[in-house]
């Protein structure tokens, strides 16, 4: 797709933003949703495929309980902790809370639950159930590194005591419940939730209970522990203090019995010894509160919610499948639209021929269905009759009989040759009108016009264009001459079994005249000059071959009113320049969904006399059903399906 975006800058009333800014160059919403329209199937089948993902994960997936229990941290318990613990006062803020969510987090912790739990011997923890989907990834993964080698080298395991690999058991189940315990803060208070998910109902409110509970002996411990280090400390200190206060008596001693006159110095140490005795007051008065705290053990935290035993799975939720299924399967159906809409290189629309050749877009030919014709009876319109004598031979009767002869014969020949005549009021018809009126207004000559019609790839559907446009002008009275020169594939002469007989390339050598290798078609009137599968196909380096060429397409313009030419596709035969040098124009066919627009493109570049000759690019092979999905909202292509299906149905005639 294109670039999608909005110009603002077209809004400021600038006149020139209009043409710096082509509405081909801009994605609309409009293309947005045709291409979603186009590319239903992937989106619906990839929605369809994660709803059943959904319903199956749902189905193959383990129950799983959801238990939470709630802590109030840094909370004090009565008066009397306050009283006792007045020196310490209570600080409330972020920090410190954040601080006790670290512990609940820490590794200790888990640990310790896994010790009162004995979880590291419980196997609906260590290997609980899991999911299809689980252990299909697995298995994929599995077998990815395996296939790729990519096993790490596991080293040979250091002998180890059973109470090392006891522990080293514990430890390892802790990291795992340290992985699996959800720690979160309740908005802005002071209170945490502690919650796990897990298969095993009643093991799961187990540990939930047991770690708040944890918690909380580890905030009693840490406090009983800071208390008795702080008690050791003072008494440490108290010591330190009295033996310091007995060298202060023992120095004023000796001082007023060798020296009494430094009465200064008696009464500095006097001093020091009463600081040290007031010191050593306060820290025994300090150490007897420590003791008594250390007597009441409490903790900065509560319990306000215990976990009760779920009885009702919390997991899975049919409807969180179903969502997350569903819009991972439309997110890969969009990627796969996505990459089918960045192939879309061929063309569709009539913006896609002069957008990317400038070249005039001629029309949509819908794909011929022979079953339309059992609707379709023969024209009944003849030729005007303007006197009595012109219409006194005429026998309506005979005249119908023969034509539907001429017609079953064709029918069983080559109807699609014949569809212009056979269907006139089909949009296939019409867009030959629109092709032929486009041929007259851009023909110099009045007399005769020599047209070539020919595609970029074999296939496309050049020689049924050239052979219903020649049939319609012949039916319509025009003198006309349908030439293959198609000299490798002869699609014309053999449909039309002509292929044996004089031919176009006999005509040019100058072993046959010309009159000999012209047949007529009872149907339309149409004269064919065919084209002998048996004839070499290369005249690149014969000259008096190119004279006779000109020499022929000069006397055809003296006979015929149109002269059409079949060639051979533009990539096919190097010769197909000298016949196309002679024409007047060249109308070019394009598969529709089929031809690259790019190729085209390319050559059209390579070839600009070419380019000048092409009167227009008609698209071929049209499902008009589908154009719709690629025409722009308000485009005429949007509108062919509605003209087509507004068109009454023809009635056959008794």
């Amino acid at each position: 797709m294109n670039n999608m975006g909005l110009y603002i800058g077209d809004t400021l009333g600038d006149p020139d933003a209009i043409n710096r800014h082509p509405a081909n160059d801009v994605t609309t919403l409009g293309d947005v949703m045709a291409a979603l329209r186009r590319q239903y199937l992937p989106l619906m089948f990839f929605a369809l495929l994660g709803v059943a993902g959904g319903v199956t994960h749902h189905l193959t997936s383990p129950p799983q309980y959801y238990t939470q229990a709630t802590v109030l941290i840094d909370d004090r318990m009565s008066d009397l902790t306050e009283e006792i613990s007045s020196s310490t006062p209570l600080v409330r803020n972020d920090t410190s809370l954040l601080n006790e969510i670290e512990v609940l987090k820490s590794l200790q912790l888990a640990t310790e639950v896994v010790r009162q739990t004995d979880l590291h011997n419980s196997g609906a923890f260590l290997d609980p159930p899991v999911s299809l989907a689980s252990r299909t990834v697995s298995s994929i993964k599995t077998r990815v590194v395996d296939f790729l080698g990519l096993e790490e080298d596991i080293p040979d395991p250091v002998p180890m005591t059973p109470e090392q690999r006891e522990e080293a058991r514990i430890l390892a189940t802790a990291a795992k419940l340290q992985g699996d315990m959800g720690i979160e803060r309740i908005g802005l208070s002071f209170s945490v939730e502690i919650s796990y998910v897990g298969t095993n109902a009643a093991l799961a409110s187990l540990l939930v209970n047991t770690y708040a509970q944890a918690y909380l002996a580890d905030h009693l411990n840490a406090n009983l522990d800071s208390t008795r280090r702080t008690a050791e400390w003072m008494q440490e200190r108290l010591k330190e203090i009295d033996q310091s206060s007995r060298d202060v008596l023992q120095q004023a001693a000796d001082l007023r019995q060798n020296d009494p006159s430094q009465g200064q110095r008696l009464r500095e140490l006097a001093q020091r010894a009463a600081n040290l005795d007031a010191l050593s007051d306060t820290i025994s008065a300090r150490y007897e509160q420590v003791a008594i705290q250390g007597s009441f053990p409490v903790t900065n935290g509560r319990i306000l919610t215990h976990s009760i035993v779920p009885k009702d799975a919390a997991l899975p939720k049919l409807w969180q499948n179903l969502s997350i299924f569903t819009i991972l399967g439309l997110m890969a159906g969009l990627c796969v639209a996505a990459l089918r809409e960045s192939g879309e290189q061929k063309f569709r629309v009539s913006s896609d021929v002069y957008t990317h050749t400038d070249q005039r877009f001629l029309g949509h030919l819908p794909l011929i269905n022979l079953r339309e014709l059992s609707d379709n009876a023969p024209p009944a319109t003849r030729e005007i009759i303007l006197s009595k004598a012109q219409g006194s031979g005429l026998n309506a009767a005979e005249e119908n009989a023969r034509l539907e002869v001429e017609r079953q014969s064709v029918m069983r020949l080559a109807p699609h040759l014949f569809w212009s005549v056979l269907a006139p009021q089909s949009l296939f018809n019409e867009t030959l009108h629109n092709i032929h009126s486009t041929v007259e207004n851009g023909s110099s000559r009045r007399d005769c016009v020599a047209i070539a019609v020919t595609s970029m790839l074999p296939g496309e559907g050049k020689t049924m264009l050239a052979a219903n446009y020649a049939n319609m002008l012949a039916k319509y009275g025009a003198r006309t001459l349908l030439i293959d020169m198609d000299l490798t594939g002869g699609g014309i002469s053999h449909a039309l079994e002509m292929s044996d007989g004089p031919g176009i390339h006999q005509v040019l050598k100058g072993t046959v005249p010309m009159p000999d290798a012209i047949r007529k078609l009872p149907f339309t009137g149409l004269d064919v000059m065919p084209c002998l599968a048996a004839a070499t196909p290369s005249f690149a380096g014969d000259i008096l071959y190119h004279q006779n060429l000109t020499v022929l397409i000069e006397e055809l313009r003296n006979r015929y009113d149109c002269i059409v030419f079949d060639m051979p596709s533009l990539g096919k035969v190097s010769d197909v320049k000298v016949v196309l040098a002679q024409l007047d124009q060249i109308l070019m066919v394009s598969e529709w969904g089929k031809t690259p627009r790019r190729l085209v493109t390319q050559y059209l570049a390579q070839e600009p006399e070419i380019a000048q000759q092409i009167v227009g690019i008609a698209l071929n092979k049209v499902d008009i059903g589908k154009l719709s999905k690629y025409a722009r909202p308000g485009w005429p292509d949007s509108y062919l399906d509605l003209a087509r299906n507004a068109r009454p149905r023809k009635t056959r005639r008794v």
